[in-house]
């Protein structure tokens, strides 16, 4: 017994060493490879249009364009890549024991439905397309307002921010800074996501007898598959892809994300949103960037970002800051 539990743990270690090079081949995941390229190829004609606009601001060679030295070489992305390869394994090892599962949920909100209120009469079509759609949608719905709203959360409440700090302590962005979050906020998302996705996809269950409606590429809804290609990656870039004044007010683009990662006054705690940007308008804090808005650093505006570029600072600083908020000495009178 001893040796088969070793085999176990000796596997599940393997497992983890290997899941940071799973990332660019799986298209379940944001850096794949499919998804740069359509990243790069946005990129690319974000540079044509500068070049013929803004000629002057731009480098003349397409490479230095889309990798400058001054970004990828930056401290803050060496440790976005660092904290990458070390995070990976660490959430491989915590994911068991942390995390809320989707599909466990669906199957027991959809007994409880069934037991409670007994079985649909006329179940719904799950192959209807008017179904399928409706599935699609307020999933998608569901998922995005409960990311932007504990977005929303982590810069308001103190406690959460120590945390979301980590994310925003970037000072360059590359797409491995999607990745720069602290496990403990990523189990707070996935995990609310998850409980209110397995609530919904149950009650679809409920309805259709046990099915499982909606539209999917490759295993993903439909709308996010589309969101990953249509430049996701370039959000944690330098390249400000935006999509003008009229669909800034429906959805977030690359830029406004890049805004939201700005230290001046002018742009904290906007655009929080993930795909679409009207919740940001519903809670007043949309922001879409000017044409000539391009001038604006990145990072934390008390400067606390240069604390944060090492691995074990992201781990652990932000229970350091709780520390000495929570037992901060009282001051002599």
């Amino acid at each position: 017994m001893d040796g088969i539990w070793q085999t176990i743990w000796d596997s599940f270690w393997i497992r983890a060493l290997r899941d940071p090079f799973r990332y660019p081949v799986d298209f379940n995941e944001r850096i794949f490879i499919g998804y740069l390229a359509t990243s790069l190829i946005l990129a690319v004609g974000v540079y044509i249009y500068l070049r013929r606009h803004k000629p002057d601001a731009t480098p003349r060679g397409l490479f230095a364009f889309l990798f400058p030295k001054q970004v990828y070489l930056h401290k803050s992305a060496i440790a976005d890549y660092k904290f990458f390869l070390v995070d990976r394994i660490v959430f491989v090892l915590m994911a068991p024991i942390a995390l809320v599962y989707v599909e466990p949920l669906i199957g027991m909100t959809d007994a409880l439905l069934t037991r409670v209120l007994g079985p649909v009469s006329s179940p719904w079509d799950p192959g209807s397309p008017w179904v399928m759609g409706l599935a699609m949608v307020s999933q998608i719905l569901l998922v995005d307002f409960l990311l932007f709203y504990m977005h929303y959360l982590c810069h308001k409440l103190p406690l959460l921010w120590e945390f979301h700090k980590v994310h925003h302590s970037a000072e360059v962005m590359t797409p491995l800074t999607a990745y720069r979050m602290h496990p403990l906020e990523v189990v707070f998302n996935m995990n609310v996501t998850a409980i209110f996705t397995g609530l919904l996809l149950g009650l679809f269950g409920y309805l259709t007898n046990g099915g499982r409606p909606g539209f999917e590429i490759l295993g993903i809804n439909a709308i996010q598959f589309a969101f990953y290609v249509v430049g996701f990656n370039l959000r944690h870039s330098h390249v400000p892809l935006g999509y003008g004044s009229i669909v800034s007010q429906l959805l977030v683009s690359p830029w406004m994300h890049q805004v939201h990662h700005s230290r001046e006054t002018r742009h904290l705690d906007m655009n929080m949103g993930f795909i679409f940007s009207f919740w940001d308008r519903m809670f007043g804090t949309l922001y879409v960037p000017g044409k000539d808005e391009a001038d604006y650093a990145l990072g934390l505006t008390t400067g606390e970002h240069v604390h944060f570029h090492g691995v074990l600072a992201m781990y652990f600083r932000p229970f350091a800051n709780l520390a000495r908020r929570w037992f901060k000495p009282a001051k002599a009178a």
